[in-house]
């Protein structure tokens, strides 16, 4: 398997690890294990993000980290992605928010809302990068973004949303 063809392997696991549990408080646990069988654990909360640039792997974990590690892909063997979720048991089941199809390619629909709402979407990374206004069961037009995760906020509520 090429590097172009793994990197792609890689993205795309990541993303459906990172997929699983719509209303949780996310940690990600990565474990970067080097040519030399040496393993360095990362913890990468809702403020940080993982990502590839060219032939590195960047992880930042937190906000509080000024640059990310940065990482030679050639360096590593393995790759291994853990989540950690504590799920939020504050929602009854009259308040939940609802996001379909997710993971969506092109539109996502909201439900369990009142009345007319903002929703922002984030980038992992934290960027505002959409902000529509919605009511119960429309559609939010996602095919702009880009293949990724984000984090959709709505009436003080977090909701994760993959991109395909």
């Amino acid at each position: 398997m090429n590097k172009h063809k793994m990197k792609r392997a890689v993205v795309a696991f990541m993303a459906a690890i990172l997929c699983q549990g719509a209303f949780a408080e996310v940690k990600t646990q990565i474990t970067v294990v080097d040519n030399n069988a040496k393993s360095t654990v990362y913890n990468v909360d809702e403020d940080g993000y993982i990502t590839f640039a060219e032939k590195s792997l960047l992880i930042k974990e937190n906000r509080d980290k000024k640059t990310p590690v940065e990482l030679k892909l050639a360096d590593v063997s393995k790759l291994l992605v853990k989540e950690i979720t504590g799920v939020d048991n504050t929602l009854s089941e009259s308040q939940s928010i609802s996001l379909y199809p997710n993971p969506a390619s092109s539109e996502v629909f909201v439900s369990g809302i009142d009345g007319k709402q903002m929703v922002e979407i984030f980038s992992i990374s934290g960027v505002l990068v959409k902000k529509v206004s919605v009511e119960n069961g429309s559609a939010i037009n996602i095919s702009d973004l880009r293949q990724g995760v984000y984090i959709m906020k709505v009436d003080g509520k977090t909701v994760k949303l993959c991109k395909i």
